[in-house]
C-alpha cells in the first residue's frame, strides 16, 4: 500500500477520482443539478463574508465600513489569539457548507481547485504584496490514513498554485482531539490545546529569515481555536507572524 502524504493523499485515489469524473459527470454539490460543481443558481447564493468589523478575527460587519476595536469584539474579547489576522471568503452556510462537506467527507479531491478559484475572487484573498509561505492545519495520522488526504492541505495546495506562493508542511498533529463539531463553544476553545507540534525540520523547510510571514490555511473557521493553536506553535517555534485564510467562516450575528 502506498503511504499517504500529509497533504494530498496517494496517487491511486487521485487516479480513481479522475476516472469517476469521466464516467459520472459533475453535479452541483448543493442541489444535484448536472453540469458543474455549483449550478449558476447555487453559485449566486454563496454568501461572501465581505467587509469585516474586526481586523483581528475577521468577524463580518453588518454595515460596510463598520469597524470595532478588538476589546469590543465578542469573539476576541478576553482571549489569547495567536494569529495576527483571520479572513474567510464565504459564510459557512448553504452552498459553501455543501462544498466543504463534499471535499471533506466524500473524497472529491478536485473540489479543492474549484474552491480555491472561488476564494481567490473574494476581497482580501489575493496575492499578498509581502513575501509569504503557505502552511495548513494538520490531521492526526489515524485520520489521514482513514480519509486518505487532508482537505486543508488540498485547499492550501490549490491556493499555492493559483497564487504562485510556496507551500510547506510545517505542522503535525500529536494526538487525536475530539471533533470540534461535537463540542460546545467553551469546549471548542480548549480542545486543540497542546495537540499540535512543529515538525523537526520546519525551520529548514521554511528557510529562516526568508519567508516573511506565514499564511495558515484551513477549510472552516468556527471559534478560531484550532488555527490559534497552530499559529502559536508556528510563531513561537519559527519567530514569524501568522495570518489565517479559510474558505468559509461560521457567522452567528454580524456586528
Amino acid at each position: 500500500m502506498e503511504k499517504a502524504d500529509s497533504c494530498g493523499g496517494t496517487k491511486l485515489p487521485d487516479l480513481i477520482s479522475d476516472l469517476v469524473s469521466v464516467f459520472f459527470p459533475l453535479r452541483c454539490v448543493h442541489c444535484g443539478r448536472p453540469g458543474a460543481w455549483l449550478c449558476p443558481e447555487c453559485a449566486s447564493s454563496l454568501a461572501p463574508v465581505g467587509k469585516v468589523s474586526c481586523g483581528r478575527c475577521g468577524r463580518p460587519a453588518s454595515k460596510a465600513g463598520q469597524q470595532t476595536a478588538r476589546h469590543n469584539c465578542p469573539e476576541c474579547r478576553g482571549r489569547d489569539i495567536h494569529f495576527k489576522s483571520a479572513r474567510a471568503a464565504f459564510a459557512y452556510e448553504g452552498p459553501a457548507r455543501s462544498l466543504v462537506h463534499r471535499l471533506k467527507y466524500s473524497g472529491h479531491r478536485r473540489l479543492a481547485d474549484f474552491m480555491a478559484e472561488l476564494a481567490c475572487n473574494q476581497a482580501g484573498l489575493t496575492r499578498p504584496v509581502k513575501a509569504v509561505t503557505l502552511a495548513y492545519v494538520p490531521l492526526h495520522r489515524s485520520k489521514l490514513v482513514s480519509r486518505g488526504y487532508n482537505q486543508a492541505g488540498l485547499f492550501a495546495r490549490a491556493l499555492s498554485r493559483r497564487l504562485d506562493l510556496p507551500l510547506q508542511d510545517l505542522l503535525c498533529k500529536q494526538h487525536l482531539t475530539q471533533p470540534q463539531n461535537q463540542l460546545g463553544y467553551d469546549r471548542r476553545r480548549q480542545n486543540p490545546e497542546g495537540s499540535v507540534a512543529l515538525r523537526r525540520d520546519a525551520g529548514k523547510r521554511l528557510g529562516r529569515g526568508r519567508a516573511g510571514r506565514i499564511l495558515l490555511i484551513d477549510d472552516v473557521y468556527t471559534t478560531g481555536s484550532t488555527v490559534s493553536e497552530c499559529a502559536r506553535v508556528l510563531s513561537e517555534g519559527l519567530g514569524t507572524d501568522v495570518d489565517v485564510w479559510t474558505f468559509a467562516r461560521t457567522v452567528k450575528n454580524r456586528l
